[in-house]
């Protein structure tokens, strides 16, 4: 076998999973006749080494066949360690003959600091001296003071200029020192022996002539993932009618140490690293007992919140608030992104656009006084095809500005899809409610009534219609009967206990809407504490 071939591959797709990511790297080589060895380079060192697969021919997704002439035999990943300084000798050589001129530099600064040192014990000596004659002159005439003072003054000078010339000496001393440690510290790191690690792909391959082939290597690697996220803008037609627009885009992050630059972006909802096998099951165990005499005589009411859960709306609940991984509704799902992506290895977030849908909605005001004193701008419409919507996050927008953010469930084509757009700053509501009970006399059957009064102002100035959403007791027993008030503007849903009122207010004015609905329970049924 011949020396290997070494050679740089690109990267022309990259399929995002829940947890990784399958890269398909392309090359071409020139092969000679019978098997060589081709040394594939660019590949991450976080590989996953039981993925690697690697083919001949052209990289058509269609085209799964060698190459006529031409067989792979083995492909495997090789991890190589080299250790190299991080300089060349020759910048390491330069910084050695930096430092030694700054040490020469050094020692001539404290040869001459020395000397101007001398200098000034030298002036001090003759001031000492010339103190010393000053007292002991006889005589005091104008020529002794004029001599006095010129030596005097010759003297101080020296001393001064001797005192300048330490003083810049130091200073070219501390910097010169300063300049010795910074090019010793630059030396060590120039010296400093670091590991640099690399994977490649070693792939035999096997021609009958010496020909230009095409490769392709395809390989998963943890540290990559995506998530779907989507944008929903709610805007209104010429002719009245409402639409939303939701795009999807795949938000994806990578850390492989690998740059995916301007390539093909897939992404899929399967989980190739979950197992196949089937869960076995255990055995659920039932047992009875009798009822005691207190059981017979009373029946006890428990009052409990129950989540209703309905497709394609948001008011089904999980075990958990967010649910790890992407949800598929157990299909896998194939999503292409839309035009090349380039994704850095940075752990940075990279949006691709996957999906786009337009459908006609209808968009109602919707209040829940019982949470709330806002009233929210819902817009209910049915999911068109050709695929499902997948449970992500949404950005809102309505007109021309964000409105907020919100979450949505997994979607199925065809179904039903409610989408908030924010508050409406002209409604305010409010709610007050109270209880009345009473016990009949001989048959002591228990009767509570209950009002709930819902104040709804329209600060606009236009009218308004919104829907009030208010609940109401539902019975799963004989013993205990529940009857509303009738009213036209009532809508009640008896088996989840949610009930409609629609208020129709008039522009800055206040509606009062009034709920009542009457509990009967018989004498041995025991109700719970309101």
């Amino acid at each position: 076998m011949s020396d290997p071939i070494r050679t740089e591959t690109t990267v022309k797709t990259v399929t995002f999973f829940e947890d990784r990511a399958e890269v398909v790297r392309v090359a071409r080589v020139v092969c000679p006749a019978g098997r060589s060895r081709v040394v594939a380079r660019g590949v991450t060192l976080l590989v996953d080494d039981r993925s690697l697969f690697a083919r001949t021919g052209k990289t058509d997704d269609g085209d799964a066949g060698q190459e006529a002439g031409t067989r792979v035999i083995s492909a495997r990943v090789r991890r190589i360690e080299e250790t190299k300084a991080s300089e060349c000798a020759e910048h390491a050589a330069e910084l050695e003959a930096a430092i030694r001129g700054k040490a020469e530099s050094l020692q001539s600064v404290a040869a001459a600091r020395a000397r101007a040192e001398a200098d000034a014990r030298r002036a001090a000596g003759l001031l000492a001296t010339w103190s010393s004659i000053a007292a002991s002159v006889p005589s005091r005439t104008e020529e002794a003071v004029r001599e006095l003072a010129a030596s005097y003054n010759t003297l101080d000078s020296a001393e001064k200029v001797a005192f300048e010339r330490i003083a810049a000496l130091r200073e070219e001393t501390t910097r010169l020192d300063q300049d010795r440690v910074h090019l010793g510290a630059r030396l060590a790191q120039a010296r400093q022996i670091t590991p640099r690690y690399e994977a490649v792909v070693e792939i035999d391959v096997e021609t009958d002539v010496a020909r230009e082939i095409s490769l392709t290597i395809v390989y998963r690697t943890p540290c990559a993932l995506w998530r779907p996220e989507h944008r929903a803008h709610l805007s209104t037609r010429e002719d009245g009618t409402c639409e939303m627009n939701i795009v999807t885009f795949a938000t994806a992050w990578q850390c492989t140490g690998e740059t995916w630059a301007d390539v093909a972006c897939r992404f899929s909802t399967a989980r190739p690293a979950r197992p196949a096998a089937v869960p076995l099951l255990h055995d659920d165990v039932l047992s009875t007992r009798s009822k005691t005499d207190d059981e017979r005589k009373r029946i006890v009411v428990d009052a409990r919140e129950q989540a209703i859960a309905t497709a394609g709306t948001n008011r089904g609940t999980r075990d958990v608030s967010e649910m790890p991984g992407v949800e598929d509704g157990g299909e896998a799902q194939w999503l292409t992104g839309r035009a090349p992506a380039t994704i850095t290895s940075d752990g940075r977030p990279c949006r691709v656009e996957i999906g786009h849908r337009m459908l006609p909605c209808e968009v109602a005001l919707v209040a829940w006084p019982e949470l709330a004193g806002a009233a929210h701008v819902r817009a209910v419409g049915t999911l068109p095809g050709p695929g499902p919507l997948l449970a992500g996050p949404v950005v809102v927008a309505r007109g021309m500005e964000v409105v907020g953010r919100t979450h949505v469930k997994f979607t199925g084509a065809g179904e039903p899809i409610e989408i908030g757009f924010g508050v409406d700053d002209g409604i305010r509501v409010r709610r007050r409610s109270q209880e009345r009970k009473k016990t009949t006399p001989i048959t002591g059957t228990q009767h509570i009534e209950r009002e709930v009064f819902v104040y709804v102002s329209n600060l606009a100035g236009d009218p308004r219609r919104v829907s009030i959403v208010e609940r109401v007791p539902v019975s799963e027993v004989e013993e205990v009967v529940i009857e509303v008030e009738k009213r036209k503007d009532l809508t009640r849903d008896a088996r989840d206990g949610f009930v409609t009122l629609v208020a129709d207010v008039g522009p800055n004015k206040t509606s009062e809407l009034v709920l009542r609905y009457r509990i009967e329970a018989s004498s041995n049924v025991v109700l719970p504490a309101s």
